[in-house]
């Protein structure tokens, strides 16, 4: 392989595809990225065996040829080239490549391509396009609620559920729920659970993509085309909750607050509240205003926020950084917090003019207070 190459152009390239490069992969040829060099193009993959990433770029090919170098070293080395500069790559007799830059050369010891797993990105099944935007809310508002542990490993994922042209994504952990919908032109029904860590991906790869995504879905796994990427994962088996049947309305309280002023306040009495196992913030709601609490060994916190309320008056506890998670990622200027009871599950809703019913949903479960 001998070719020309854009700095730019192939940096953007290795970060992309190191995303799927796992640093504890019991087989050493994982932590490498595989490199084809092929009319005008390179092509470069990565995968960890759950989660695979592939992209292509344009270049000159003076000698097509493959390889697969140390992930980290290339990435590391081509970010701090010049900017916009060419890179030459070549490889050697003995799977080494040859980078030179200006006045910068490295020679990397890599494998050989046919080491590397011959791993499909041709996934056939069900396909349907989704705008990228949509997919980019529908993954922002709710991925962080999975769960980050095993210990049921379903919750570790996103469920993806499609019906009547509604595209629902759901996230649990057990102690909170996020429920995203958007309205997709797609008339087919699918359900399945894709790995969180595989929709945190995706997020960071079109965070800036306009157009449309092309989503496939098989038996086994899920693929997403967009422009000069695709990525493929396995999918979750087993049954993913009711989560339908959690969400309720019999409201006690129905608090409505400024979204930056419960933000605000949230993170200064966190400060304290780090020191508790929970994060263990107290509401105390009275008439129109919010009393939020925290305590520990090095003092307490007491902050005041007014409100507009419906219903009864109510103390309760919550996991502060439960809410905070949510509260980052809304755009809404009022929220309104939907309480059942200071032992019940708390909806949390953002509010939306012209909308006669939230398409986001976020459920978390409060912390016994004495």
């Amino acid at each position: 392989m001998k070719i020309k190459i854009n700095q730019n152009e192939l940096n953007k390239s290795i970060n992309i595809v190191q995303k799927a490069v796992s640093a504890k992969s019991p087989l050493p040829i994982l932590s490498g990225i595989l490199m084809e060099a092929k009319d005008n193009t390179l092509t470069l993959t990565a995968t960890d065996l759950n989660l695979g990433i592939k992209t292509h770029i344009p270049c000159e090919v003076e000698e097509e040829g493959s390889i697969v170098v140390q992930s980290r070293l290339i990435g590391d080395f081509v970010r701090k080239l010049p900017s916009n500069s060419y890179v030459y790559l070549e490889t050697m007799e003995n799977n080494s490549m040859e980078i030179n830059c200006l006045n910068s050369e490295i020679n990397i010891l890599g494998n050989s391509a046919s080491e590397f797993p011959s791993n499909s990105f041709d996934n056939e099944g069900e396909t349907f396009k989704i705008k990228t935007e949509t997919l980019r809310e529908l993954i922002r508002y709710t991925y962080f609620a999975a769960a980050q542990d095993n210990y049921k490993p379903i919750f570790t994922g996103c469920l993806i559920e499609i019906k009547d042209n509604i595209c629902r994504l759901v996230a649990l952990d057990g102690y909170r729920m996020a429920v995203k919908k958007e309205s997709i032109d797609y008339e087919g029904e699918i359900s399945v659970v894709v790995p969180s860590k595989t929709m945190f991906e995706i997020l960071r790869i079109i965070e800036e993509n306009k157009g449309e995504t092309e989503i496939t879905i098989s038996k086994s796994h899920i693929s997403f085309k967009l422009e000069n990427i695709v990525v493929m994962s396995n999918l979750l088996e087993g049954k993913f909750i009711d989560y339908e049947s959690i969400i309720k309305d019999n409201y006690l309280s129905v608090v409505k607050v400024s979204t930056e002023d419960i933000k605000e306040s949230i993170e200064r009495a966190s400060l304290l509240a780090r020191d508790d196992k929970n994060n263990l913030i107290i509401l105390d709601i009275k008439d129109t205003n919010i009393q939020i609490n925290s305590a520990s060994e090095h003092g307490n916190v007491e902050e005041n926020i007014s409100i507009e309320k419906e219903g009864e008056d109510l103390k309760i506890g919550f996991n502060s950084k439960y809410l905070l998670d949510y509260l980052k990622v809304i755009n809404s200027e009022m929220i309104t917090l939907n309480l059942i009871g200071k032992n019940n599950p708390c909806f949390i809703k953002e509010v939306i003019e012209d909308e006669t019913e939230s398409n986001y949903i976020y459920m978390v479960l409060p912390v016994r207070i004495g």
